[in-house]
């Protein structure tokens, strides 16, 4: 027969006025003892001693006792759902979102012209990669550390290679600098929106970064009256992209763009304009080309159509009006946002083709709003043999285009040829009222 458990009491001590002290326990507590001196005396618990509370001792035990809560906690969460299924399956989480997370950047990077899903991220707001780690970064420092190790990764590559971010120990910690050295060319390029709200401000930012040259891309004529009346500078206009420099320009041509201006009118792209020209800098002669390539929103604004998410279909006559007839072949109708896409692409094969044209030994400055992301399929394949500033000289994001409280992305671009000047540093300027910021990129001039 088993003893029965007794019940364990806390013992404590209780002091008579005259100094005498009896050792006592809770069973005792509210019964009265007859002290050696003769008084009464009621037992009952002593009052906690704060300052003894701030103690060494004290401060152990009360670790001692969040330790044990803790594991009661976790005690009971076996009990609940059991521990070491939740330990495994977050774990696999983990893993997993890592592998999603490489997967996602080797599609952003291989089909963001193609596969819809892709597209809406090369395009949209980047940010929502980072959500599942407000979830499993918190599970797993409770559950598994170990885990740790694979969301480690995945949140580099989602900060990287996913949403831009770039780091340059030329950049790091530094902002604009005033001016740009003797060595350096500095470039203004800025998307200004019409420029009507920009242009009350244009002057003090031309001052504040004083550019050798300037590209301006959607630039109206209140913004080009205030670029013509800027002293010490040679301006060129097409249409409403407007160039500036410091420098004689002694020569500009634009891309002929007859084949574009055809597909334009069904509103699918084909707008794009690239001017080039010949500038006469202390260094020699520069090429400087500057341009406003189509957006993809002509062809992402299918999805908010009257079809709802679906894209929107163009008949076989509209298709075969604006793509050769070769790629006409799905069934005879092509979504809205393929359509967009292959125009964009064959206006950056042109563009690229085009302003690169000449002797390959001469400088040559590509800049303005590409509309491309550097991740595009795309950019990569007809804009990634030239040098992009930021990528060799930026440290941040980049996100030079801005539209609500989500979009951000990195659109405009500063692109070199092997003989043009090496980016030293790209920095972006304050909001001027356009939903571009402008981007300041200084080159540093080769070496005779």
């Amino acid at each position: 027969m088993s003893r029965p458990r007794i019940a364990h009491r806390a013992e404590f001590s209780v002091r008579c006025a005259c100094g005498i002290t009896y050792n006592t326990d809770d069973a005792h507590v509210g019964k009265q003892i007859k002290c050696r001196c003769g008084r009464t005396l009621t037992i009952a618990r002593p009052a906690v001693d704060l300052a003894s509370s701030y103690s060494p001792t004290a401060r152990a035990a009360r670790r001692r006792v969040a330790r044990g809560v803790q594991t009661w906690m976790l005690a009971a969460l076996d009990e609940m759902v059991g521990r070491r299924p939740l330990r495994r399956w977050t774990a696999r989480l983990c893993w997993a979102w890592m592998v999603v997370a490489l997967l996602t950047w080797v599609l952003l990077i291989t089909t963001s012209e193609r596969f819809l899903p892709a597209t809406l991220l090369a395009y949209g707001p980047r940010f929502v990669m980072l959500l599942p780690f407000l979830v499993l970064v918190p599970t797993a420092l409770v559950l598994v550390r170990s885990a740790l190790l694979p969301l480690s990764v995945a949140l580099l590559v989602v900060l990287g290679p996913i949403m831009g971010g770039r780091v340059s120990w030329r950049t790091v910690g530094r902002a604009t600098p005033p001016t740009a050295q003797a060595e350096n060319v500095r470039v203004l390029s800025f998307n200004v929106d019409g420029g009507t709200r920009v242009a009350m401000r244009f002057r003090e930012l031309v001052n504040e970064v004083r550019p050798d040259l300037i590209a301006l891309q959607e630039c109206g004529d209140v913004l080009w009256d205030t670029l013509a009346a800027l002293p010490q500078f040679h301006r060129a206009r097409l249409a409403n992209v407007c160039t500036a420099s410091r420098w004689p320009i002694t020569s500009a041509d634009s891309m002929p763009r007859a084949d574009f201006a055809r597909i334009a009118q069904y509103g699918y792209g084909g707008t794009g304009l690239v001017s080039r020209f010949t500038v006469a800098t202390p260094r020699g002669e520069l090429t400087f080309v500057n341009l406003h390539l189509e957006t993809a929103r002509k062809g992402l604004e299918a999805l908010s159509g009257e079809d709802g998410f679906i894209p929107d279909r163009i008949g076989a006559k509209v298709a075969r009006k604006t793509v050769a007839p070769s790629e006409d072949a799905r069934g005879g109708v092509l979504t809205r946002i393929n359509l967009n896409a292959r125009i964009r692409d064959r206006e950056s094969e042109r563009a690229s083709i085009w302003s690169s044209r000449g002797d390959r030994s001469i400088p040559l400055l590509i800049v303005g709003d590409f509309n491309l992301p550097v991740e595009s399929t795309i950019f990569r394949q007809h804009w990634g043999g030239f040098t992009d500033a930021f990528e060799a000289a930026g440290t941040g994001f980049g996100w030079s285009k801005r539209e609500g409280t989500l979009l951000r992305i990195r659109i405009d671009h500063v692109l070199g040829n092997d003989a043009a000047p090496t980016p030293v540093g790209v920095w972006l300027g304050r909001d001027l009222g356009s939903d571009h910021l402008p981007v300041v990129a200084d080159l540093r001039w080769r070496s005779p």
